[in-house]
């Protein structure tokens, strides 16, 4: 992401009219592109990112093994956390849910098979990693 003071002075050095768009390009740093969309007003304002916030903590600590997943993260793991909330959410699902309707999709024969196929291996292989990580 491009500085917006940078683009402030892009487009200060193109009100002045003194410099083509090319020497303005090589004087800031920023592409010829860049200046061009600039000029032409189709370049939106972006607004920096706020930083992190008490909401979500910047990891602490060095990274470990997460002794459920396994994975190396910072603790608490979050890929965890994700898990357990998919977990959950599938649980209270209605019986009826069927998301490849949701996905909108349309599928025939053998790739409506091979879909089914997946998705119950998926679903077969999610339910160990479940029984396997209320064990620990």
């Amino acid at each position: 992401m491009i500085a917006p003071a940078r683009i402030e002075e892009v487009r200060r050095l193109l009100a002045e009219g003194v410099h083509s768009q090319r020497a303005i390009a090589r004087l800031t740093g920023i592409s010829r592109g860049t200046v061009t969309a600039v000029a032409a007003g189709r370049r939106p304002d972006y607004v920096p990112r706020p930083k992190a916030d008490a909401a979500s903590p910047l990891p602490r600590g060095p990274c470990r093994r997460c002794r459920r997943c396994g994975a190396l993260v910072y603790m608490p793991c979050r890929a965890c956390a994700v898990q357990s909330h998919v977990a959950d959410n599938a649980k209270h699902r209605r019986p009826d849910h069927r998301p490849e309707v949701a996905l909108g999709l349309d599928l025939r024969g053998e790739h409506r098979k091979r879909y089914e196929a997946i998705r119950a291996r998926r679903q077969r292989a999610g339910e160990l990693r479940a029984q396997n990580g209320a064990h620990e």
